[in-house]
This record gives structure tokens, C-alpha cells and sequence, in this order.
């Protein structure tokens, strides 16, 4: 049997033990050939452009190995370590590859997820094995051998200092000459980044043999101990989330500390968690007063512009050295404000969450405030955010800015506990808060905390220790707010498209919003429920009009922000469509008792439409927005609207397999960032809703 290995992605971590073990299992192994114009090319032809140059500098490997092998191992790591998440295009690799590639030889692809316990990992490699043999001993042989192979491998480049590509060579194939030569130089430049970056001298326009003959030394995270690199994460960022960490934050924190002139990152374009470690490496580095280069990889980049960049980076550090700069020691903050009363809670708004808690907020004797949404909260965000994040993470950074500005002495953080960048904002938010030198304690609603009893502690912490009646009784208060006004959503939600005057339902939603807020008790709000309900019900519609029916999907923040979405279901309303939301993108769903785990009987049926195509969670909601796919279709829907912020890892992913399922149901992607146009909204949107109706004629159901 022939098995094909891709030369990309996680090929320079674990090649020699993947090899290893399928050979001593009697299987012949085949890698790609190295990245070429051509490979590139052709991986790009394959997945969107919001998917990043490594992901698809991979699909371009393997396309290459389609008519070569019997195989193709393609791994779904998820974690490699307890509570700490790789990026969501790994987890969701082989699936993104199934769809992308449909010509593909048949895939291994084994998930890899130490979350899930010793046991089962250990199944999933005996089932690998068993591929190829049906005898545990001899797949017990092959797994002791790879490890013992690994282990060689990593001790090799620490101990002798050489880089992957020269480890492999001397481990597997034991060349005539290898290592480094040892420049006479006195600069020295840490090259930090990950391997599928730095050595692939195509992707990188072989960037380490142009800074060996500007005579500069360069090291790189492997040269690195363990112990060492960690130590310095936790520097840091004191609790590590995802699972390359220490080859960016943990290799440059080491690196700062000990003597290098500068410090190159090797970032992709597009890449999620790199635009959020990088720039807290970035700013520890201007902290202590280090050269810093991050140079972003894409299709696009030119040699030329390679060189410009490294010619003036080291120029910089010449002309640096010539002057001597104190430096100093920098420990960033972490904060240690459990015990701290809160005088004022700032928060993050959005949607029509602020109407349910401000009368709770009365209850509890709590100071709050939660600036709206506007264009001065984008703004200050896109400001001070790093360039590559997502947008939910700058408006969020604009809410706080405003909060602090209008006397917030306290900032409230939900964390996520999955692949999403969700988990990583708060440590780059509250540095880049506090380089801003706004004083402020930073809470953070951890994993551990989730679950009825969990939200109910936080609640008590967040309002200095209320007493337990009171807690209760405005966490009652606040969901029946949440599910009044869910209800009365979904209802204005089918009055839009069918209403004679147009806007009519959704004044009227706006004076059910001002209405429920402020309701005193649980009776109002069934009155005021009950009440604009019935104002909906009244509402004079065209009984002769079946409206298109448009499923939204997508990422939460910019599904439930009319600010950010610019109104999207009251444009579609406009346009004689009635729009359904996924069941998670309401807040009601997410306070009921017993659905604190992301929804987890929802998710579950979630599982049962997306698992022909998407067998992974891979973060985010992309895995619903693949799902609701399958499910809208078989419910009769015309078509479906993603919306997705630029640069998201699940909805990229999403995005990629939702054209390969057999459902044929229209699908509309719209990204969201800070250049998005109303008018480019609108003329998208009238597009796609006059082919849905075309082919509504065309089938009939007119």
C-alpha cells in the first residue's frame, strides 16, 4: 500500500514519525514534491481566497499525490495538550481537502484529541494501524518506533542546532554534509514563525539563505528547549490556548531575553491565531526596545518586496548598534482583581441584549455601562486593533475603549473554549488597553464557570456579592426579557415580508424593545409580550404573497448585530423575504436551563446534517452554518445568506464545504469588516434575491 504525505502544514514536526510508523507497518510512504509555482496554483484554484496560503498550499500537495498513492494521511489534530486548541482549519483539514479535492484517493484521517483521554487516543492510532495489519503487537512495535524516531528528531536540531529540513535529511537519508556554518557575524536575528513558514523556501522566497549572506546569524524556535520556550510563554500570556504557541510567542519571549538584535515573524495572511500572538510579541518587543519585523506571506508577495523589507530591517539594527539604548525589564499585567469591588461594570454590546440588563442591573444595584454600537465604536477599534483580526474583536475593542471613557473602572470578558479566536481576545484586548494606560480590573468569564451554577456565581462576583434571592430573582428578570423579545423577533421576522407598509413591524419591534426594557417584573413583560404580538398580528398584510424564505447562518456577533450586518434582515423584509435565524443566535436559547454547553441538544442535531461533510467542530458556529445548510434545504427554504467576519476560521471552513454538499439551495457569503458599503450590501443582496425567485419559477413553486 501506498500512503502519500503532503510536504506542508505539520510535515516538518512529525514526518520522520509518520514515516516511521507506517513503514514499519509494511506501507510504502510518498511525499509531495517540494512547493513550486505550480503547487501553489493549483491549491489555490481549489479553496477561497479567505482560506490561508498554507492551507492551500497543502490542497496544492495534495493534488499532486492524487494519482500517485492508495492513501493520502491527512490528520485532524485538534489538541495536543489538555485545553489548548489548534486552529480550526487543522481540525477541519480533512473534510475542507474531501471537499475541495473530490477526486482525492480515499483519506487517513484519524482525530487526534487529547482532550478526549489516553484511551481513546490510543484507539484512534490502533485503528490507524489497522489499516495496514490486523496484529496489535505489531502496531504496538511501529508506535515505539516512531516515538523513539520523534524523539531523535527533535534532540537532533536542539542539540546541533539544525533546522527541520536538515534534520530530516540526517535522521532519514543521512546526507554528506549538514548544519549550519556558523557565520562570523556579530548580528544575530531569531526567525520565529511557524515550520510550514520558515522552511519552505518557496512560500518564504528563501528568506534564511538571504539573511546567511548578509552575514546574519539566524536561530529559529527548535534551537530552543522546551522548558525554556514555556517558561516564556507563560511570560506572557500565563495560560497558553493554542497549540503552537511556543513557536511564536514562546520562541520570541526566550529570544528578547537573550541577546538576538532583532526578531523576525513569518506570519500568513488570513491567519487567525497568528494575528493576535504576533502582536503581543510586538509589543513586548517595543517595550523593550527590540527590532521587530513581521513579514505577512501570501500569494502575492514578491521577492522583491521581501528583500526591500529585509535590506532596510537590517540597516536598522546596523545603525542601532552604533548607539547604545538602555534596556529594562518588562512583566506584563495579569491582573489580580477577585477580591476588588466594581463601582462601574463596563461591557460589550450587542444586539438587543442591553434592554434585557439594565433593569436587572437596577435590581442588583450595579452600576453599568454598555456604549451602543456605532460608527465611533468601529472606529476606535479598528484604531488600536492588530490589522489581521476579525471585526467582532475591534468593535468589542471600541466598546471598551468607550466604556473606560464614560467611567468604567471594570471590564466583563466572556472566553470561549474552543478553536475560535473568542479565547484569545481578552489577553490581547487588556494589553493593548493598559498600553493605552487606562486603569481598570478585567473579568473574564472562563470555561470553567459555564453551566447554570456557574452563570449564577458570576453574577453574584459581578455585583459584590449580592445576596443569593436577589441573584436569582434577576437571572428570572433577565431571561424572560431575553425570551420575550426573541419571540417577538421571530414573529416580525415573517411580518416583513408580507406587510403592506413597509417598515410597520419593525417600529413596532423597536417599541417592544424600549417596552420590554422597561418592564418591572415578570408579569409586564408578559403584557408587554403579549401585547405587541398581538400589534404584529393586526399588522394589514398581502394574504396573496408567499414570500421567499431565506435561512441566515454564520458567525454570532455579526448574525445578531444590525450595525454590523447594516440591517440585513430589514433590508431583505424590504425585498418580500422572510428570514430565519440558526436556533443559537438568539440569547434566549442560550439562557435556558440545562443549554449552557453551546446548546448541546441543539448541537446534536446539528451533527446528524453536517456529519457527511463536516465530521469535526471546528470552532465558532462553522459548524451550524454547514449543518443549517442541509436542514434548510430539506425544509423548503430558497436559499441561504452567510455571513461571516473577514478573515473567521470556522465560517472559512464553512464557507469551503458548503459548495461540495448535495443539497442544491443557493448560498449568498457575505464577509464582514470595516470597507464593507451599505450600497454594495444592497446591490449583492437584490441580486440574489431576483435569481431566487427566478429559480422559484423555474421549479415550479410559484
Amino acid at each position: 500500500m501506498r500512503i502519500g504525505i503532503p510536504r506542508a502544514l505539520l510535515y516538518y514536526q512529525y514526518y520522520p514519525m509518520w514515516k516511521t510508523f507506517f513503514e514499519e507497518l509494511g506501507a510504502e510512504v510518498l511525499v509531495s514534491p517540494l512547493t513550486s509555482a505550480e503547487v501553489v496554483a493549483s491549491g489555490c484554484s481549489r479553496l477561497s481566497t479567505e482560506i490561508c496560503l498554507p492551507v492551500r498550499v497543502f490542497c496544492g500537495h495534495v493534488l499532486s499525490l492524487v494519482n500517485q498513492c492508495d492513501h493520502i494521511f491527512i490528520p485532524s489534530i485538534h489538541s495536543v495538550e489538555l485545553k489548548v486548541y489548534n486552529c480550526p482549519k487543522f481540525i477541519g483539514l480533512p473534510d475542507l481537502i474531501r471537499a475541495s479535492i473530490p477526486e482525492c484517493p480515499p483519506l487517513l484521517e484519524p482525530d487526534f484529541d487529547v482532550n478526549k483521554g489516553r484511551r481513546q487516543l490510543y484507539l484512534t492510532i490502533y485503528k490507524l494501524g489497522q489499516i495496514l495489519t490486523r496484529n496489535p503487537w505489531r502496531i504496538r512495535k511501529a508506535v515505539d518506533k516512531a516515538l523513539k524516531v520523534h524523539r531523535k528528531y527533535r534532540e537532533e536540531i536542539r542539540s546541533q542546532k539544525l533546522t527541520p529540513p536538515q534534520a530530516i535529511e540526517k535522521i532519514l537519508y543521512q546526507p554528506k554534509e549538514l548544519g549550519n556554518k556558523g557565520l562570523d557575524s556579530n548580528m544575530t536575528i531569531a526567525l520565529v514563525g511557524h515550520p510550514y513558514l520558515l522552511y519552505d523556501e518557496y512560500i518564504n522566497h528563501r528568506l534564511m539563505r538571504k539573511l546567511e549572506r548578509s552575514s546574519v546569524n539566524v536561530v529559529f524556535p527548535e534551537m530552543v528547549e522546551p522548558i525554556e520556550l514555556r517558561q516564556s510563554l507563560t511570560q506572557l500570556v500565563e495560560q497558553p490556548y493554542w497549540t503552537y504557541e511556543d513557536e511564536v510567542i514562546g520562541a520570541g519571549g526566550y529570544y528578547l531575553r537573550h541577546g538576538i538584535d532583532g526578531i523576525i515573524a513569518l506570519t500568513a495572511f488570513g491567519c487567525g491565531p497568528d494575528s493576535l500572538m504576533v502582536e503581543l510579541l510586538r509589543r513586548r518587543a517595543k517595550k523593550l526596545d527590540k527590532p521587530f519585523l513581521n513579514l505577512v506571506l501570501d500569494e502575492h508577495t514578491t521577492e522583491t518586496g521581501v528583500v526591500t523589507r529585509l535590506e532596510a530591517f537590517t540597516d536598522m539594527i546596523r545603525r542601532r548598534r552604533k548607539t547604545s539604548s538602555p534596556s529594562f525589564h518588562y512583566i506584563p499585567h495579569f491582573g489580580n482583581e477577585a477580591e476588588e469591588e466594581i463601582n462601574v461594570l463596563g461591557i460589550q454590546t450587542f444586539g438587543n441584549v442591553l434592554a434585557a440588563i439594565k433593569t436587572v442591573a437596577k435590581m442588583l444595584d450595579i452600576s453599568i455601562v454598555a456604549p451602543p454600537v456605532t460608527k465611533h465604536t468601529l472606529s476606535l477599534g479598528t484604531r488600536y486593533s492588530p490589522e489581521f483580526t476579525c471585526i467582532p474583536f475591534k468593535f468589542i475593542l471600541g466598546n471598551f475603549i468607550e466604556a473606560l471613557e464614560q467611567g468604567a473602572d471594570t471590564l466583563f470578558m466572556i472566553t470561549s473554549v474552543n478553536a475560535c479566536r473568542l479565547g484569545y481576545y481578552a489577553k490581547v484586548q487588556e494589553q493593548i488597553l493598559r498600553d493605552l494606560d487606562y486603569k481598570f480590573k478585567f473579568l473574564k468569564f472562563k470555561s470553567s464557570q459555564k453551566g447554570l451554577v456557574g452563570v449564577l456565581k458570576a453574577v453574584k462576583h459581578l455585583t459584590n456579592d449580592s445576596p443569593w434571592s436577589t441573584v436569582i430573582a434577576a437571572y428570572r428578570l433577565g431571561t424572560a426579557k431575553l425570551e420575550a423579545l426573541d419571540n417577538i423577533e421571530r414573529q416580525v421576522q415573517k411580518c416583513r415580508a408580507i406587510e403592506i407598509e413597509k417598515g410597520m413591524a419593525h417600529r413596532i419591534f423597536r417599541q417592544a424593545v424600549t417596552a420590554i426594557e422597561e418592564a418591572p417584573d415578570l408579569s409586564s413583560i408578559k403584557q408587554v409580550m403579549s401585547q405587541h404580538l398581538e400589534k404584529l398580528n393586526q399588522i394589514p398584510k398581502d394574504s396573496g404573497i408567499v414570500p421567499l424564505k431565506v435561512g441566515i447562518v454564520g458567525e454570532i456577533y455579526v448574525v445578531m448585530e444590525p450595525f454590523i450586518n447594516m440591517n440585513l434582515e430589514v433590508e431583505l423584509g424590504k425585498l418580500g423575504v422572510e428570514v430565519r435565524r440558526t436556533k443559537s443566535t438568539f440569547f434566549s436559547e442560550w439562557a435556558r436551563l440545562g443549554q449552557f454547553n453551546v446548546l448541546n441538544e441543539e448541537k446534536k442535531k446539528m451533527q446528524r446534517f453536517a456529519l457527511p461533510y463536516l465530521k469535526r467542530d471546528v470552532g465558532g458556529h462553522g459548524f451550524e452554518s454547514v449543518a443549517e445548510k442541509v436542514r434548510l434545504s430539506m425544509e423548503g427554504y430558497d436559499g441561504i445568506i452567510h455571513l461571516a467576519p473577514f478573515t473567521c476560521m470556522p465560517e472559512a471552513v464553512a464557507e469551503n464545504i458548503m459548495p461540495s454538499t448535495a443539497e442544491n439551495i443557493p448560498v449568498l457569503t457575505l464577509l464582514c469588516d470595516e470597507q464593507m458599503a451599505k450600497a454594495g450590501l444592497l446591490t449583492r443582496l437584490e441580486a440574489f434575491v431576483d435569481l431566487l425567485r427566478w429559480r422559484r419559477k423555474k421549479l415550479g413553486r410559484l
